[in-house]
């Protein structure tokens, strides 16, 4: 096998402090390799998402990998992404073109901070909310329990207090076999009972991540989710 020399970096999103936030990879200066050889990286280093750039003439094209699977779109690594190549110079201040698995999406960088306008939201079909009760041991949901998009297929059903969300033990085979069937990639878990607007926690096992600490899409899937 040729040897590939590739610049790899470890960000946290989401947080002004070291060690806090969304920890994301982002890896530059790689020839486009094969899937199966990006997967086995993401895999390697261990992190909810890695993220490829390859600068374009439109921008910049992005492919996101758990430890699992592909993604089409990962919120915290795009902001972990674009906050790189802006600190290295590669992406300019202001709006900035993002080529994925989605599409083309607008990525605006100001004041220090990354913003990504995802896609509209979309409800791709209702859950079964019983069903969910047991995966994640359970007595009660806040339904309904929705498959929707934002870019990347995920689930999406209420709890009633902030208590509960936390004591949240799910069955991880059981879920991640309920996500495949159901065309998701996992299940965000919200509660309105909360010091700020909500808090939720996001299971996606079926693609090698137990829980993601921070998900940008189920936030916006969220905010579509309560204007559905």
């Amino acid at each position: 096998m040729d040897v590939v020399k590739c610049r790899v970096f470890k960000l946290d999103a989401f947080t002004n402090q070291a060690f806090k936030g969304n920890p994301a990879a982002v890896v530059l200066d790689c020839p486009e390799l094969d899937a199966e050889i990006m997967l086995a990286i993401a895999g390697e280093l261990n992190l909810s998402e890695t993220a490829f750039v390859w600068p374009e003439k439109k921008g910049f094209r992005v492919r996101f990998f758990t430890p699992g699977d592909e993604i089409p779109l990962c919120g915290h690594a795009t902001v972990a992404t674009f906050y790189l190549l802006w600190r290295l110079g590669m992406a300019k201040e202001g709006m900035n073109k993002m080529i994925s698995k989605v599409g083309e999406l607008d990525i605006l960088i100001k004041d220090k901070k990354v913003w990504l306008k995802q896609l509209p939201p979309k409800i791709i079909g209702e859950l079964n909310i019983e069903e969910l009760k047991s995966i994640l041991g359970v007595k009660e949901l806040v339904g309904p329990a929705l498959a929707m998009t934002t870019g990347t297929p995920e689930g999406i059903v209420g709890i009633r207090t902030f208590n509960e969300l936390m004591n949240i033990k799910p069955n991880m085979e059981t879920l991640a076999e309920f996500s495949k069937e159901n065309g998701i990639i996992g299940v965000y878990v919200y509660t309105l009972d909360s010091k700020f607007d909500a808090a939720g926690r996001f299971f996606a096992p079926a693609v090698g991540v137990p829980e993601d600490p921070v998900t940008g899409t189920a936030s916006g899937i969220l905010a579509g989710y309560f204007f559905f």
